[in-house]
């Protein structure tokens, strides 16, 4: 008699964040982010500048990670738990602010995928790079994801806000296509 072996999938889904959602985006950001917390105004302001970059993730109706993203200045990130005012004009990347999951969700493929669709749309609306500041140790996964370190002295103060293992790193959208075509 042969054994069946179950298997358990869960079924993960991004879908746009709304207003409704800074409170569940803020509990997350508390848990993933203890030392790094924003305020809600920020997260608020985040998603009311660019509604288009940003997600939730969401397992049986419960949200379990965000994804907050927009268009920014190139080796200038926006400083930690401040609010923007608008999105610059002269923006030229696509930053990806903030990225947090609950462990539950870790090694699911939630993360390399919402990386993935952000990458589509960033280079849909126009982007040559994406951009990103790592942080409690996830410069692996970023890379992974096929982001490189850029260690600038012109950013350390700005890291410095971050912790001590923040890393900016930077993204060629394009840079699949060129290998693919190469």
């Amino acid at each position: 008699m042969q054994k069946v072996k179950f298997v358990f999938v869960r079924e993960w889904n991004w879908r746009p964040a709304c207003r409704g959602d800074i409170e569940a985006i803020d509990r997350i950001q508390c848990t993933v982010h203890r030392d790094h917390a924003e305020a809600p105004e920020v997260l608020l302001e985040r998603l009311e500048l660019c509604p288009e970059g940003c997600f939730v993730l969401e397992q049986d109706e419960t949200i379990c990670g965000y994804v907050l993203s927009h268009p920014w200045i190139r080796r200038s990130p926006p400083p930690i738990d401040t609010l923007l005012g608008s999105i610059p004009d002269a923006s030229d990347i696509w930053y990806l602010h903030d990225l947090a999951l609950l462990l539950e969700t870790r090694g699911s493929g939630a993360g390399s995928g919402i990386a993935a669709l952000l990458a589509r749309q960033a280079k849909q609306a126009g982007y040559e790079t994406a951009a990103l500041i790592s942080i409690n140790g996830s410069q692996g996964f970023w890379q992974r994801q096929g982001f490189s370190a850029h260690r600038e002295a012109a950013l350390a103060h700005k890291l410095a806000t971050y912790g001590g293992q923040a890393v900016y790193m930077e993204k060629d959208l394009f840079a699949d296509a060129i290998r693919l075509s190469a």
